[in-house]
């Protein structure tokens, strides 16, 4: 049965708050010699030249289109969108090479798996070996015993015993690289986006991110145990959402203050330099355990009215606090000894 007043198109009905404009870029990708176009343009290009223009003949050519009119008109329409035309021929913009480097970084419509597999790295709660996994496009530090601090009820719907989930880690990221380098470079990249979040820019399409503070009301989650109302470890919890592409994630309250400079300091005074490359698995994994140890346990919510959330991170003879807003700002640092 036919709707009545129903839009132009299935795509128009599915837009909603995206707009006209992204109706508009969909169109303009769904067609295959259109994407042809793209694709060739990527093949071409070499991100070390001065210029990657393509003549047309040359496209023309690699596209393999019969009537030169059709790939005209189809050229045309990727003008001034995802191509820009030179006076030597034809490139990528930022936008095309976006939508090129989206299919390669999830490795087309392969699937891609790392079955678990254990990395150097203790459970801080109850000490028990921590693997490494990668199914359905998320990484996962999972303790081999314990309930760990995320599970199938938080928003994350993680599987029972997740420590650590890595939502953005692209298939690509697999690639040529062993569980230990696959474990650093997830750390990496996780970092650098929490990094981008907590100061309100999207990794993903550098939109405004909009920060907020959870606190469970009922929460109850003895030690290596999940709270059945939260689903998670951790009382106080952040929230980081896109207010343009949804981008964004939720992570323990101390998340908020991990990179703070007091925070840095603080801990290369005591010894641990919080950098590391992709051969130092070690390294990345005493980074977890010191941000698991040093931080998770010193939440302490001093006030609801105004919201002021304590964070107090451990060193080995000094303890750092941190006082958080309700929009997580730093409102207070002083250090106390142990």
């Amino acid at each position: 049965m036919e709707r009545s007043n129903s839009p132009r198109s299935p795509l128009e009905a599915a837009a909603g708050a995206a707009g006209s404009h992204t109706v508009d870029a969909f169109e303009l990708l769904g067609d295959e010699t259109r994407l042809a176009i793209l694709l060739a343009l990527w093949e071409a290009y070499d991100p070390r030249a001065e210029d990657n223009s393509v003549s047309f003949s040359t496209l023309y050519d690699r596209v393999n289109v019969r009537d030169s009119g059709t790939f005209t008109y189809h050229l045309d329409k990727l003008v001034g969108h995802f191509v820009e035309e030179t006076g030597d021929g034809y490139r990528l913009r930022n936008s095309g090479r976006k939508i090129v480097r989206a299919v390669i970084a999830g490795a087309g419509l392969e699937e891609r798996r790392l079955p678990p597999t254990e990395i150097p790295r203790s459970c801080h709660t109850c000490g028990a070996p921590v693997e490494l996994s990668y199914e359905d496009e998320r990484l996962y530090q999972i303790c081999t015993e314990c309930e760990g601090n995320i599970g199938p009820g938080s928003t994350e719907n993680a599987p029972v015993g997740t420590l650590v989930v890595y939502d953005d880690f692209n298939p690509a990221g697999l690639a040529n690289r062993s569980p230990g380098e696959v474990f650093v470079a997830g750390t990496i990249e996780y970092h650098r986006a929490l990094t981008l979040l907590i100061r309100g820019v999207c990794p993903e399409c550098s939109g405004a991110v909009e920060e907020s503070l959870h606190i469970c009301e009922s929460h109850d989650a003895p030690s290596g145990e999940l709270c059945p109302a939260c689903g998670t470890g951790n009382e106080f919890r952040v929230s980081y959402v896109c207010s343009v592409c949804k981008n964004g994630g939720s992570y323990p309250a101390w998340a908020a203050v991990y990179d703070h400079p007091a925070v840095v300091a603080f801990y290369y005074e005591h010894g641990f330099d919080m950098t590391f490359g992709l051969d130092d698995p070690e390294d990345c994994g005493r980074l977890w355990d010191l941000l698991a140890t040093g931080f998770e346990k010193e939440q302490t919510l001093v006030s609801e009215d105004p919201v002021r959330l304590r964070v107090s991170v451990l060193g080995d003879d000094r303890t750092l606090h941190l006082t958080l807003d309700g929009a997580l700002n730093v409102t207070d640092v002083t250090e106390s000894k142990d």
